[in-house]
């Protein structure tokens, strides 16, 4: 008896025990059905958006279209809460409520701001000097050509340049989810001053469209390299002789042998090392208004990172709280962003037009960084698999998924360069355009 209780126990729903979710679901479930959610404060927002978005995780990771094309879990964690939303399962009151709690009062800045340390100070110092003196150059141009391309198809459709760029070309190329269109739609409601989340349901709704054509791009790459050898290097990226390639750090499992003695990660001290870099984002941002928070926030780490001044126990604290931060509170960030989303306008983005725009954009991208890369020495389909499909998806996963329709796992490395450092790279370019275009 006392074993099945503990197997009970110790069973699991998305990666979280199933027994104290379940006491802590039901007891906001009923605070929110008698009405008394808010009373609770911070705390039963955030049980309500927990006890919602790991439900709706879970079943998106285990729905295997939505979970390899449509974005897995954390996007039905967002959708779903939308569809509550439109039904009536949460009032206006207990909307508004859940929203304030994470993106009113600032807390989605700490989140982000730890979310792109642990993404860049994760790329080792080496790797980014590479990246900065060759690979980047053909990530621009990579950004070009989508520009160019979806005005393009933009003028056949009659949409203006200016919304092509700023809510096509942008959420396309801006490295994915959790560090790309999240940040980039509190960019936009700073500057404009309209609802982030009408412009996170547009947003992510092209970046779901561009996620799918990047995967079919990258399988037909692969056809490309075989029909043509000398446009490809079979996973090599660098036509030079003595080019020394990028270990492919993360993508095969390393021997634990436990951290090194005296860098055992600090999170208490990752936290307020955040705390500390959202305060001077907000202080330069403050003196420069020019270059917004989330561009400051990215110069700053890219700098730490190559100062190389960091000590190793605070870097290794940075990706932990980057991987649990994640999991626990980037749902309740898209379960709040859903609950401001309208369904209706949604579902309005995912038509024809937009398909074919966000194709076209793909393309545009795929051929910027090929038709640049023989000019910084690279082959032209790893060039635009890693520095054009690998920004203009949906981020790590988007990555996995490109990598693999191109049978080119060795442009991992690569690949995190261009979602992470050329993510902030359009983050950076977002708050100029914006302010320019809109």
């Amino acid at each position: 008896m006392n074993a099945s209780i503990r197997k009970a126990v110790e069973c699991e729903l998305g990666g979280v025990q199933l027994a104290p979710f379940a006491v802590m679901a039901a007891l906001s479930a009923v605070l929110l059905v008698s009405g008394h959610l808010q009373d609770a404060g911070i705390v039963g927002a955030f049980a309500v958006m927990w006890s919602i978005g790991f439900v709706l995780y879970a079943i998106g990771e285990k729905l295997p279209i939505w979970r390899d094309y449509v974005g897995g879990g954390l996007i039905m964690a967002f959708v779903g809460t939308a569809v509550m939303v439109h039904f009536g399962w949460i009032g206006p009151d207990d909307r508004a409520f859940l929203a304030e709690s994470v993106v009113g009062n600032r807390f989605l800045y700490f989140l982000l701001v730890a979310l792109v340390a642990g993404s860049i100070l994760s790329v080792d110092r080496e790797t980014l000097l590479q990246s900065v003196l060759g690979l980047v150059p053909v990530m621009l141009c990579g950004i070009a050509g989508a520009a160019g391309t979806g005005i393009l198809i933009g003028l056949v459709f009659q949409i203006e340049p200016a919304r092509i760029v700023t809510h096509y070309v942008l959420p396309v190329m801006g490295g994915g989810n959790g560090a790309g269109a999240i940040p980039m739609a509190e960019i936009y409601t700073d500057v404009t001053g309209d609802n982030a989340a009408t412009y996170y349901g547009f947003a992510i709704s092209i970046l779901t469209i561009a996620n799918m054509m990047a995967i079919l791009m990258a399988s037909a790459l692969n056809r490309i390299g075989d029909r043509f050898p000398s446009l490809t290097g079979n996973g090599k990226l660098s036509r030079r002789p003595d080019a020394r390639e990028i270990p492919r750090h993360g993508t095969e499992p390393e021997p634990d042998t436990g951290p090194a003695p005296g860098s055992e990660p600090n999170i208490l001290g990752a936290i307020f090392f955040s705390v500390a870099m959202l305060l001077l984002s907000m202080l330069l941002y403050t003196l420069m208004p020019q270059i917004h928070l989330f561009a400051w926030v990215v110069v700053i780490f890219v700098a730490l990172n190559l100062a190389n001044v960091l000590p190793a126990s605070l870097v290794q604290a940075l990706g932990t709280m980057n991987e649990w931060g994640l999991k626990a509170f980037i749902v309740l960030v898209l379960v709040a962003v859903g609950a401001m989303t309208d369904l209706n306008e949604l579902l309005s983005a995912l038509t024809f037009e937009n398909f074919v725009i966000a194709g076209v954009i793909v393309l545009g991208a795929t051929l910027g960084t090929a038709l640049s890369a023989r000019v910084f020495s690279f082959y032209p389909v790893e060039a635009a698999i890693a520095a054009g499909l690998c920004m203009a998806n949906r981020g790590g996963s988007g990555d996995l998924e490109v990598l693999g329709a191109s049978r080119r796992m060795a442009l991992f490395p690569y690949a995190q360069i261009s979602s992470r450092i050329g993510g902030g790279i359009v983050l950076f370019l977002a708050g100029y355009l914006f302010r320019i275009l809109l």
